[in-house]
């Protein structure tokens, strides 16, 4: 019965680590951006191909930015589709190199776009914060 009981929360532990893993905080600072880019996550993922694609190619007309930059961030820093919008509007609207702003977002994943934004000294509630805002808000 000990045998049984230790499999059973083995299992349970396996499962919980399994739905962390999947689980997105992109830690902005801000509640609705996080709620609006937790969405994009949950509707844009790596299992849906075609979804994942239009997403691609949205975001490189959108954002006048080459397919080859955008699938870039999926592939070489393993960003999911928040991740590389929120890469794209921040380099789009402040002008800084998306793989400037990849970069900083990349080294400090663990701490979250919040610093990431300030790194890239964009403040919340300036005009490049509020079009980053309006940005995502406008992909979902």
């Amino acid at each position: 019965m000990k045998f049984f009981l230790k499999i059973i929360v083995c299992i349970l532990l396996i499962n919980t680590q399994a739905i962390a893993a999947e689980k997105y905080s992109p830690n902005s600072g801000d509640d609705k951006l996080d709620t609006a880019l937790q969405l994009i996550h949950k509707n844009i993922n790596r299992k849906n191909k075609s979804k994942l694609s239009q997403f691609v190619d949205n975001i490189a007309q959108d954002f006048q930015v080459p397919v080859s930059k955008v699938e870039a961030l999926f592939n070489h820093y393993k960003f999911n589709a928040p991740d590389v919008l929120m890469s794209v509007s921040i380099a789009d609207v402040s002008g800084e190199p998306l793989q400037n702003v990849a970069g900083v977002y990349f080294k400090n994943k663990s701490k979250g776009w919040k610093y990431a934004l300030k790194q890239l000294n964009i403040s919340k509630g300036s005009k490049t914060y509020l079009q980053i805002k309006k940005d995502v808000n406008n992909i979902k």
